[in-house]
Parts: C-alpha cells; sequence; structure tokens
C-alpha cells in the first residue's frame, strides 16, 4: 500500500508541475515575436511592365541561360499572353493550373519582388520571385523548392512589335482649345 501511494503523490506532482509550468508561460512578459516588416511591402515594379505578349522557357542551369533566352524568343510564334486583371493585378497561370488568374505584385525587404495570390503575404509557396526585369525581358524563380525544382527559372522575353505600356501625355488646356 505504501508504493501505491507513493506512486499517486508522483503523479499527481508532475501534474502540478507541468499546471505550473503551462501559468508561468502565460504570465511571462516577453512578447510573441512579431510578423516580419517586409511581409506587405508595396512592390517596387508597375504591373503595366509585364503586360503584353512574350516568349517563354525555362532553365534549370544557370549556364543554360543564353541559349533559353534565344529559345523564349522562338516562342513569340505562340506567345504567353499577360493580360492586366480586373483588379489591378496580372493574369497568369500558377503552378499545376490550366486556367490562369489573377495575382498580385507583392513587395519584400530589400526591394524584392513577387508574384502570387494576393491574399497571401510575400514570399508565399505559391509566389514566384521576381530576379531580374528589363525592358525587353524578365526572369523568375518559384519559391516552392518542389515547383521549382519542376519548372526551373522561367525567363520572358518580350515578343517583337510589344513595346512597354507607357502612359499617354497629357494636353494641356489651352492646346485642346486651339485644336476645337
Amino acid at each position: 500500500m505504501g508504493r501505491e501511494r507513493r506512486l499517486k503523490r508522483l503523479a499527481a506532482l508532475g501534474v502540478a508541475s507541468i499546471a505550473l509550468a503551462g501559468c508561468n508561460s502565460l504570465l511571462s512578459s516577453t512578447p510573441p515575436p512579431a510578423a516580419p516588416a517586409s511581409a506587405f511591402a508595396p512592390p517596387t515594379l508597375a504591373p503595366g511592365q509585364f503586360v503584353g505578349s512574350w516568349g517563354l522557357a525555362s532553365y534549370h542551369n544557370d549556364a543554360d541561360r543564353g541559349r533559353t533566352e534565344k529559345e523564349a524568343k522562338a516562342q513569340c510564334n505562340n506567345p504567353y499572353v499577360i493580360a492586366q486583371g480586373p483588379g489591378g493585378g496580372l493574369m497568369m497561370h500558377l503552378a499545376d493550373q490550366a486556367t490562369p488568374s489573377e495575382l498580385a505584385l507583392k513587395g519584400a525587404d530589400a526591394g524584392r519582388n513577387y508574384l502570387g495570390p494576393a491574399n497571401e503575404p510575400a514570399g508565399g509557396a505559391d509566389d514566384r520571385e521576381i530576379v531580374e526585369v528589363s525592358a525587353d525581358s524578365f526572369t523568375t524563380k518559384w519559391v516552392d523548392p518542389d515547383t521549382a525544382q519542376r519548372y526551373g527559372t522561367m525567363v520572358y522575353v518580350r515578343c517583337a512589335g510589344e513595346t512597354k505600356a507607357k502612359a499617354k501625355p497629357k494636353v494641356k488646356e489651352k492646346e485642346k482649345e486651339k485644336k476645337v
């Protein structure tokens, strides 16, 4: 009987210790870690830069980039079209999706930019990072390692005859009156 009583006391002591540890953690003055401030930074790129027809190709080895850019140009006979979405984003395909979705440009720390679902912070699993941009091309890498392994680094080359979207110059009121 003495042994059974000791085991019950030991078990009760263990339960009490766990309960006290839980209470102590609730009373801790250390605040929980904050979410990264860069999760919702504004993008440094504008959606209009990406609207148009693009030749598209991908590579897995950096040594293949030059060849891949030529392959992307050759794809302009069947271009990948990026349109402006109804919400101001870009109509593009997510990985493994047959129909395009509206993707948002999302900014992050150090001036990084991502393309992905608007309801997720920058750098989410469905995002791709925009790693290089020029007037005539851009390059993206998928954030998710499995998707990146399957699709590689994507190179988009603007098709001939396409120009980057430019704002129309504003006509001054006096010039309008002269034309009328």
